[in-house]
């Protein structure tokens, strides 16, 4: 006779599975990209489902292809195709590609080094409410850097509005 413990772990493994077969493809790579109790995590499928729902459209699906490309995750790491990838995201209206664009303009990683095409991305993002990119501006606009001018005064404001977004923002994106 099974273990009642053993009967329920084996039910919660199916259960799992099962709300990963009924996910759409990128909750499903989503979950294979971390894994998961019970669920170990698989790279190359998340890369097989992201790849295909952004070559669908799919603005996070190309989010998280660009960013497995940028950190060679379950694929050699590609510069070009991150940027590729997270630009089609970024132009999704994404605001987290949005400023993991910006940074690659700042870098210089995959894309020519620009900074006021670093600041456009991180305003949009700023705009959309991204915690990071709000606090990147208020460091940019502190400093006068990342294309953005040195304004002490617009700085603080943006600096209370990255605290408030940061305490409110969701986790995972």
């Amino acid at each position: 006779m099974k273990h009642p413990l053993c009967i329920f772990a084996a039910a919660l493994v199916s259960l799992a599975l099962a709300g990963v077969a009924s996910a759409g493809p990128v909750e499903e790579g989503r979950l294979c990209l971390r894994g998961a109790e019970g669920v170990p995590a698989n790279l190359p499928r998340a890369f097989e489902l992201f790849s295909g729902a952004a070559r669908k459209g799919d603005a996070q699906a190309a989010y998280y292809l660009g960013m497995m490309y940028r950190n060679g995750m379950a694929v050699a790491r590609d510069p070009k195709a991150a940027a590729h990838w997270l630009q089609f995201a970024a132009n999704r209206q994404n605001p987290a590609a949005m400023f993991t664009l910006a940074k690659l303009h700042l870098s210089g990683e995959g894309v020519k080094r620009d900074e006021q095409a670093a600041r456009r991305w991180i305003e949009k993002a700023a705009d959309l409410e991204y915690p990071e990119a709000v606090m990147a501006m208020a460091i940019g606009l502190r400093d006068g850097s990342m294309g953005f001018e040195r304004n002490e005064a617009l700085a603080e404001t943006q600096l209370r509005f990255a605290n408030r977004a940061l305490k409110h923002a969701t986790p995972g994106m």
